[in-house]
């Protein structure tokens, strides 16, 4: 989804982060072959770019419908005990919603490998991932060590 540039922050690595409309981040990198953006290193570049619309990919994450309660948490995984059924790939029934919420480290989450509504995206405490109900949904370590727990909502 499309998203327009608010604004501009520097990350705690030193990086241009612009601000999204939506509220979302992108990482500003001028890295060809794969991005050209030589004029984030300048005030007058990034003004220049405010507007400017790019690719959100948080954007594309479901959201969970108004009205569910928490109904049930998942006790809390970590490699140790990650679970098969996670890897191989998870399900809500009619009705239930899952939230993947990351309290440390980073997540894989793949929904629907094999059909239209397909998105991977990568979780962390600060971006949480939403699993609507009948679509299967795979969760993977990403880099390092994760500890993560699912909500599960209904009505």
């Amino acid at each position: 989804m499309k998203r327009a540039i608010k604004d501009f922050h520097m990350d705690r690595f030193q990086e241009w982060v612009a601000d999204l409309e939506c509220g979302h981040e992108l990482k500003m990198r001028h890295n060809p072959p794969y991005m050209e953006c030589r004029w984030i290193g300048t005030g007058k570049g990034r003004q220049e770019h405010i507007g400017d619309e790019f690719e959100c990919i948080d954007c594309e994450m479901p959201a969970l419908p108004e009205g569910l309660s928490l109904k049930e948490s998942s006790e809390t995984y970590d490699r140790d005990n990650f679970p098969d059924h996670l890897r191989s790939g998870i399900t809500t029934p009619d009705g239930v919603w899952g939230k993947v919420v990351v309290e440390a480290g980073m997540l894989q989450f793949v929904i629907e490998p094999d059909s239209d509504a397909s998105r991977g995206f990568l979780l962390d405490p600060s971006f949480a991932g939403v699993m609507a109900p009948n679509l299967l949904h795979h969760l993977l370590p990403a880099m390092g060590n994760v500890t993560f727990h699912i909500d599960y909502y209904a009505a």
